[in-house]
């Protein structure tokens, strides 16, 4: 089966990419369908649960179509672990942030040497860099963690209502907008803030069979979370409300004999960057974390997710469990 692009270039089957380059023989869940329409040149919102493959609906995409794909996203860390999973599948990535050596990036990105270049929307809205990106053939744009776009949405990042500057620049170049969670309110949001139709909408199923949510009465939290993870050996993860529960709870699970470590916004970010570091390379670390950690995190190791309090909101309990 081939695919054509809007201008009518023939573009790689996409089932052949999907065999040569990541290693499937069959696209999973709403894959395809998802592929399909970037492929088409039409706009797309994707609601797909973690873990099931939204990196995949924008990177073969990207090395099917001519051009570099522009990938909007909201953590320097996320780009980061996005990057290297990319460059272990043969895709040629980079990103301009602040750690980057952004000539270089810059002189590869105007050379069409990258299939992907992440960006973070803060970025993105500058008049500086649309006039960069309007020297390049843009194969498509993909908006990541599209819930960050909506007020409704449990990530509001008010820069993603910018995007739009972006995208008008650039209407005839297939947009993407990909998340793990977003209720009905927030679908409808994304749908009129992105330009993307109704029947651009894709909602995969929300089942995780292999996850099982367990709720306890909460009385001595700490010896609760030593009983849970002693039961439960492997990399886990424990939501606590604030930043100094973060600190508490990492050293009570620390003084117990269980490597755990703090993460929440007010670390010094080389603190933040380290701790995740470590976390994701572990195979039996406690990451105990503000809500402020998660987003994206690429771990398939996860075993047990804990909150130590109620979440802000359904969403964000989807959003947080699917970690595991």
């Amino acid at each position: 089966m081939a695919f054509a692009s809007p201008k009518g270039a023939a573009v790689t089957d996409p089932h052949q990419l999907l065999k040569s380059v990541f290693g499937f023989d069959r696209f999973r869940g709403v894959q395809e369908q998802v592929v399909g329409r970037v492929l088409r040149g039409e706009p797309t919102l994707a609601v797909m649960p973690t873990g099931a493959g939204k990196s995949l609906c924008y990177q073969l995409p990207a090395l099917a179509r001519e051009g570099t794909a522009l990938v909007i996203s909201p953590l320097i860390a996320l780009m980061h672990d996005q990057i290297r999973a990319a460059d272990a599948l043969g895709i040629k990535a980079a990103s301009l942030t602040s750690a980057d050596d952004r000539e270089a990036v810059v002189k590869r990105f105007l050379s069409g040497e990258l299939d992907l270049l992440y960006v973070a929307p803060e970025r993105a809205t500058t008049e500086g860099f649309r006039r960069l990106a309007d020297r390049v053939h843009l194969s498509l744009i993909a908006i990541d963690e599209a819930h960050c776009v909506s007020e409704w949405g449990h990530d509001f990042r008010p820069d993603y209502r910018q995007l739009t500057r972006l995208l008008d620049d650039h209407r005839e170049v297939p947009r993407l907008a990909l998340t793990a969670t977003a209720d009905r309110r927030t679908r409808a949001d994304i749908l009129a803030q992105l330009g993307i139709p109704e029947d651009g909408l894709i909602v995969a199923g929300f089942d995780r069979p292999n996850i099982r949510y367990v709720i306890r009465q909460r009385e001595q939290t700490g010896k609760q979370l030593r009983q849970l993870l002693g039961d439960r050996p492997g990399p886990a993860i424990v939501y606590a409300p604030s930043r100094d529960k973060t600190e508490k709870i990492a050293a009570e699970l620390g003084g117990s004999g269980r490597r755990s470590l703090p993460y929440h916004a007010g670390l010094p970010p080389e603190v933040r960057a380290r701790n995740q570091s470590a976390f994701v390379r572990s195979e039996d670390m406690v990451i105990a974390a503000t809500v402020a950690f998660g987003m994206g995190i690429d771990k398939p190791d996860v075993r047990t997710v804990a909150h130590s309090a109620i979440p802000k909101s359904l969403e964000a309990y989807y959003q947080e469990t699917g970690r595991a």
